[in-house]
């Protein structure tokens, strides 16, 4: 599972599009577009900057109080760490 105190930040080499309120990324590279659901779509925004899952998280839980932080962690952590198998994010090591 993902370091909550590593940094994550959008890949600069995959483009990324919305349309009516919906995020496509596009990964050049292989030919694949990603369409992101809601919740992945605030992760996303929050990814312009470098940002750590502990952050993510509590910006989250402020959002959506009535959610456990606990699930709200193993929710990001699982979306960061498939973004990352992807290509479509970067950690600092």
């Amino acid at each position: 599972m993902s370091d909550t105190n590593a940094g994550y930040w959008r890949n600069p080499e995959i483009l990324h599009r919305e349309l009516d309120g919906e995020i496509f990324l596009i990964d050049d590279t292989l030919g694949k577009i990603h369409a992101l659901d809601p919740m992945a779509c605030g992760i996303w925004r929050l990814l312009e900057q470098p940002i750590t899952i502990h952050d993510i998280v509590a910006i989250f839980s402020a959002a959506f109080p009535n959610r456990k932080p606990k699930d709200l962690r193993r929710q990001i952590s699982r979306f960061l760490d498939g973004m990352q198998q992807n290509n479509l994010v970067m950690r600092a090591t």
